[in-house]
């Protein structure tokens, strides 16, 4: 049929400012993408995918060669209406971005269609405009499953939705290709078969191109006719898919053995008699309330707890209640504070303060300071979580005139997302930089010694403790997150779907390092993940969670099978 796109010796190199070294992201890359073709991008955390999709897309120069596509060549001298119109001739299909309207599904999409026809994304006026496009709109929702939910508001959709929505609003624009990053990474195991026969669907019914770029080797398989390898920013492999992924894969180091609980009696975190509802809307109407009804779970210290379940069923819920970031209508969130004695987090003051240095947080909407250095993340994540630290720095508070449940607010809002914390700041009228004046940051020397183990067991080098994080990739961030908490001697670690953006190589080495963590420190772990295979070598036993129900707990495999063949539909 002929290349849709020529991509020729593609270099892009960056300046690490702090360490005076250059970084080759990208060595003399070039392929061919041909006209109706689903080309894959396979590559390890950090290999240079998502640098060289920026480049496709035209939102990055790069330093040598050309991208030609349907027509357009751009150089690294080309003007920018160059690449502004290799921006017009691709679509973006961009892991965790859920940029969407705060409008209906069908609104999203009308307005990606009107802006082909006004150049300005807009829901029309006039109704006989209006119904034109709702018209248009319904066709690609059907294509890419969501007619059921046009007129949901995006805000309670799971995170397989919003994607699709995405998709969606791509396919509205026409492109002649389409760049996919990371699809379906943050999706439950059923959404994302959702997702992925969405985009088998525009494959099958347009002579839409596209270019996948994903660490899920059963992606690649599912929707790729070729498959290309990156490796340190050059192309190492490529050819027949299955034979690629068996290359990517030799890498991989064995399943360690999980150590078994040595008191399952010990309560470590006690959810007491817990209730809690909340709602999901459309865009005009309530369509649900969920309600968490008398949830009692005990779970011994030293355990390692799976949870999983359908996406916006409850699992992240229930983070945020053992993280102390939502209260229950009723019931207790215990969590061990001394030989005997639980503190509630729900409740504010000096006893949830200790409680909170114990626990070490990583959120689904996770995202690190992009113009902090490396080094300092790891001392600040230590200074506010050593508990010796944390009671100066109550005594501390008291000499400013701020309470107990004054900082206990303010360390929460430390652990919260950060696009959340900022609007909790703003409606409390509270200033976050006293925390820097209330716990002064590990000194350097001991924060680098205390971290150097840590990136070890992630497979991280030293050396980027001087880099800035907007310098590092999104795998390596998601690395880095875990490793400053391991680094901090948190007991209690709440990970929300810390593993999406991580290759399985690297996944295999963080969940072996949790493995050795728990063995050696008795580390109490819960995991929400869609990715299976982690909570089946990882657990010691799982929960599946559905409608705000904790409708089955046990074996791992037991419970990871049982979702995946909706078994637990029968246990309700």
């Amino acid at each position: 049929m002929g290349a849709l796109m020529r991509v020729r010796g593609i270099c892009k190199r960056y300046e690490l400012s702090n360490i005076d070294k250059e970084v080759v992201a990208l060595d003399n890359v070039s392929f061919d993408i041909e006209r109706g073709e689903t080309l894959g991008i396979i590559g390890r955390s950090g290999s240079g995918k998502t640098t060289l999709l920026r480049m496709l897309r035209g939102y990055e120069r790069f330093d040598d060669g050309f991208i030609e596509l349907d027509g357009v060549k751009v150089t690294p001298e080309s003007s920018y209406e160059k690449f502004r119109m290799l921006r017009n001739k691709t679509a973006f299909h961009l892991q965790r971005s859920f940029a969407l309207y705060n409008i209906s599904v069908i609104d999203n999409v009308i307005k990606r269609l009107r802006a082909k026809q006004t150049g300005f994304e807009e829901v029309p006026q006039l109704e006989d405009e209006y119904e034109e496009l709702k018209e248009e709109a319904f066709k690609i929702l059907d294509l890419v499953g969501l007619r059921d939910k046009w007129n949901h508001l995006f805000t309670i959709l799971s995170g397989g939705d919003k994607q699709r929505v995405l998709l969606a609003r791509q396919i509205a624009k026409e492109p002649s290709l389409l760049l996919l990053d990371e699809p379906g990474t943050m999706s439950d195991p059923l959404t994302r078969n959702s997702l992925l026969d969405s985009l088998k669907r525009v494959k099958e019914r347009s002579d839409v191109s596209m270019l996948l770029v994903s660490h899920m080797p059963d992606v690649h398989r599912y929707l790729c006719d070729r498959l290309l390898m990156l490796d340190n920013g050059r192309i190492v492999e490529g050819g027949d898919t299955e034979r690629v992924i068996d290359k990517f894969l030799e890498p991989l180091e064995p399943v360690k053995p999980l150590a078994p609980l040595k008191d399952d009696k010990h309560t470590m975190v006690w959810i007491d008699s817990v209730w809690k509802k909340y709602d999901m809307v459309t865009s005009h109407t309530l369509i649900r309330t969920i309600e968490m009804q008398d949830l009692n779970i005990k779970i011994p210290k030293g355990d390692i707890l799976g949870i999983v379940g359908p996406s916006a069923m409850g699992k992240t819920v229930l983070m945020r209640l053992l993280g102390g970031f939502e209260s229950p209508d009723r019931g207790h969130i215990l969590i061990k504070i001394g030989t005997v004695d639980f503190a509630n987090i729900s409740e504010y003051g000096g006893r949830s303060i200790e409680a909170r240095s114990k626990l070490g947080i990583i959120h689904q909407e996770f995202a690190l300071p992009p113009h902090q250095l490396v080094q300092d993340l790891f001392a600040q994540r230590m200074g506010l979580k050593k508990f010796e630290l944390v009671k100066q720095a109550m005594e501390r508070a008291k000499e400013f005139g701020i309470s107990d449940v004054t900082l206990d607010v303010l360390l929460r809002l430390a652990d919260m997302p950060e696009i959340e914390a900022r609007g909790r700041l703003k409606e409390l009228e509270l200033d976050l930089n006293v925390l820097d004046t209330l716990f002064p940051r590990l000194p350097a020397v001991e924060a680098l010694k205390a971290a150097k183990p840590y990136l070890k067991a992630v497979n991280l080098p030293e050396e980027i403790l001087m880099r800035y994080i907007s310098e590092t990739s999104m795998g390596e961030e998601i690395r880095l997150a875990i490793a400053s908490l391991l680094a901090s001697n948190c007991e209690i670690l709440l990970l929300d779907e810390p593993f999406g953006d991580i290759d399985p190589i690297s996944m295999r080495i963080v969940t072996n390092s949790l493995k050795d963590l728990n063995r050696e420190f008795d580390t109490t772990i819960l995991v929400v993940s869609h990715q299976l295979d982690v909570i089946r070598e990882l657990a010691h036993e799982a929960i599946l969670i559905d409608e705000g129900k904790v409708v089955m707990r046990g074996d791992p495999d037991e419970v990871c099978d049982a979702f995946v063949e909706q078994r637990f539909k029968e246990l309700e």
